[in-house]
């Protein structure tokens, strides 16, 4: 019995892990998102006086946000799509066991969850 509950414990404990990496990646991505929305066309301004987001700069500043984060999970399968007023980022953030690994045939896999954020120019 003692096994059994060490076991749901330990469960618990990994599945806990996955959470907490994923509301830090979460953060994260959504900071990233926001700086993106910051980053606005300024030649088409300049040329029609509209407002809209720079689709290179916004993918630059999210690809430095993400490289330079330090969160508990790894974020894998980014993809950012930008249109003129939103920037929206899907990735997944994976976490590797921390009792799980203990189990035969587990010590090479990490538990993943999927994040999506979305910013909105407001101009």
């Amino acid at each position: 019995m003692l096994l059994v509950f060490i076991a749901l414990g330990a469960i618990a404990l990994d599945l806990s892990a996955v959470a907490g990496a994923q509301r830090a990646a979460e953060r994260d991505l959504a900071a990233a998102a926001d700086d993106a929305a910051g980053m606005l066309d300024a030649h088409a301004h300049q040329l029609d006086g509209s407002i809209r987001i720079d689709a290179a700069g916004a993918t630059a500043v999210v690809d430095a946000r993400v490289s330079s984060s330090d969160g508990p999970g790894r974020i894998v399968d980014l993809q950012v799509e930008v249109t003129d007023t939103t920037v929206e980022i899907t990735a997944r953030v994976v976490s590797p066991h921390l009792f799980l690994r203990a189990v035969p045939g587990m010590a090479d896999r990490s538990i993943s969850a999927p994040v999506h954020v979305r910013a909105r120019l407001q101009p």
